[in-house]
């Protein structure tokens, strides 16, 4: 997975997404390894995130960012 993190911006296959809060991986999993989907999916809920990313320590809880702004700094 190529990602390019810009303070709370993530790029990802060509779409920009808002980093609404990132969590260790280990909140989320049995002793086992296995993910425990019931907690998952709840603060997904609860944060109103449209798409989690997962890396090697962290879920990245995200939004989608669908039209952005610019204002031209001179």
């Amino acid at each position: 997975m190529e990602e390019i993190v810009i303070g709370k911006l993530l790029k990802y296959n060509e779409k920009m997404y808002q980093l609404i809060r990132q969590m260790p991986t280990h909140q989320f999993t049995k002793k086992d390894g296995s993910i425990i989907g019931e907690k998952y999916n709840a603060w997904k809920e609860w944060l109103g995130a449209d798409h989690v990313f997962k890396t090697q320590t962290h879920f990245l809880f995200c939004s989608v960012v669908t039209d952005v702004e610019w204002e031209e700094v001179k």
